[in-house]
């Protein structure tokens, strides 16, 4: 089985599937409380007749040039017929669309604040901070992850075997790239886990069982999707033996097969997926958005989008230009040096082993 075939395949499931479904979503995002709302930011009732309209179109116009920037590169690495090249660009743009849309949220709300009703922004007299521990095992299913660990000791063992029987005729990069590749991709998404977790604000007191249960349900969907994603990534891991055996006759026909078989899963999953956001959405907007107090007093602000802050220990920061990447806090390191092996680890494969 061709990598090419594989990385062209995902490639075409993520942008066809996850970046449509997020243009719509994001699209609508400021109007989602109702025309009396810009996100968070309540409004004069001419808002979107005036000053507004503006802004709204250049959130738009924000958030749809990551796709621009995309099409353009993905016609040039397909034109080259570079197709490996699209795993970097996978990897780039899903970091790239995430940052993009957290700067353009909160670009849009400081554009809107001007013109925002001044009796209802004033900040929550008093807040509170949820002292119950959580930890990542507390949100994690023993069965499920006792049976990937058992996928991922199986392959490898199975892996190392193959390639010991006849080392000669193997490609090191055929046999070990594209696993070496999912199991990188399973540590980033058990370390998602992990800071979805982790991640702490405070609440309003005013409201603040409504905005615990919401950030809750929140947490339990954003763990849902990480865990199906890895179960995914185990699945396509069990299967990787199997195809780098198989004869050209049995391959045809297993493609023929997999491939509608994975478009139906595909569906299933988006349509579940958009439908759990639509309940917690309808649960978090139960609770009226609340500007917070600043708690972290500065006398230097944070420069963006990086800062170092050592004084300040939290993963993000609020500044002039809006939220900053703390590259004090442990977090923010490990997720560093993630992307770091990542991009060494591609560089490597996109070359040829023998």
């Amino acid at each position: 089985m061709s990598p090419n075939f594989f990385i062209v395949f995902s490639y075409l499931v993520v942008s066809g599937g996850s970046r449509i479904r997020g243009i719509f979503r994001r699209w609508q995002q400021p109007l989602v409380r109702g025309p009396e709302w810009f996100f968070n930011v309540p409004v004069q009732p001419d808002f979107y007749s005036g000053a507004g309209k503006k802004i709204l179109d250049r959130y738009r116009m924000r958030m749809l040039m990551p796709v621009a920037i995309e099409v353009v590169v993905a016609a040039a690495i397909f034109l080259s017929g570079h197709f490996l090249n699209l795993a970097w660009l996978i990897a780039a743009m899903a970091l790239f669309i995430h940052v993009n849309h957290v700067y353009n949220v909160d670009s849009a709300e400081r554009q809107a604040r001007p013109f925002s009703l001044p009796e209802t922004e004033q900040p929550a007299p008093s807040v509170v901070l949820s002292l119950k521990p959580r930890r990542l095992r507390d949100y994690s299913n023993r069965r499920l992850e006792r049976a990937m660990t058992l996928v991922t000791i199986g392959v490898i063992a199975w892996l190392v075997r193959y390639y010991l029987s006849a080392p000669e005729h193997h490609n090191l990069r055929q046999v070990f790239g594209e696993p070496a590749l999912l199991l990188y991709f399973q540590i980033g998404l058990l370390f998602v886990k992990y800071v979805v977790v982790a991640w702490r604000t405070p609440v309003p007191q005013f409201q603040a069982d409504e905005y615990l249960k919401a950030r809750e349900e929140t947490r339990k969907f954003y763990l849902k999707v990480c865990d199906i994603l890895r179960v995914m990534n185990a699945l396509i891991l069990l299967l990787w033996p199997a195809l780098l055996t198989a004869s050209p006759g049995a391959l045809g026909l297993f493609v023929k097969v997999w491939l509608p078989m994975v478009v139906v899963a595909s569906i299933v999953l988006g349509v579940w997926q958009e439908i759990r956001r639509k309940q917690v959405l309808a649960l978090a907007l139960r609770a009226k958005p609340t500007k917070l107090p600043d708690f972290a007093e500065q006398a230097t602000p944070p420069s963006w989008p990086l800062c170092y802050q050592p004084s300040l220990p939290m993963l993000v920061l609020k500044g002039a230009r809006g939220y900053s990447l703390n590259l004090a806090n442990t977090l923010a390191q490990l997720g560093a040096a993630y992307l770091a092996g990542l991009a060494v680890l591609m560089v490597v494969l996109t070359r040829t082993v023998h």
